[in-house]
């Protein structure tokens, strides 16, 4: 089999895999402001607020890339793909897992496990959607 319908397969994963990550990260970082949570961890609300703005701006971006058939828009998803489950993890994991009622219930859970798993099958695309454009290149 070639590799131009594997290539056009995990370009489009990556760029389905970036859009539903937006779905889920966007409530839940609303959701984290409403609750005031940058103020309870001592970060200063406008800074979090434009390092957040910044890296779904750095989404769009990436977007644009594949959109533009260029690989940078790859190596974007790939650090967005890492980003989103490490910081939900750390943030919001040892909350959930002390077994209290987590903010709105099952919808909260939602956007957090979907922000760690959608995040990692980004960044498993982003990685095999570089490999085929390699082959493809060679």
């Amino acid at each position: 089999m070639s590799n131009q319908p594997k290539q056009a397969f995990w370009k489009k994963s990556v760029v389905v895999l970036s859009l539903l990550l937006i779905f889920v990260a966007l409530p839940d970082t609303l959701e984290d402001f409403a609750l005031g949570e940058p103020a309870k961890n001592g970060a200063p609300a406008p800074v979090l607020a434009g390092v957040i703005a910044g890296l779904f701006a750095l989404q769009g971006l990436g977007l644009f890339f594949l959109g533009s058939n260029q690989r940078r828009g790859y190596f974007i998803h790939l650090g967005i793909g890492l980003f989103w489950p490490l910081a939900a993890g750390a943030a919001q994991l040892p909350v959930i897992l002390t077994f209290q009622s987590y903010r709105s219930g099952f919808i909260s859970l939602h956007y957090v496990f979907g922000m760690i798993i959608l995040g990692i099958l980004l960044f498993v695309a982003s990685i095999q959607a570089l490999r085929t454009a390699s082959a493809v290149e060679k």
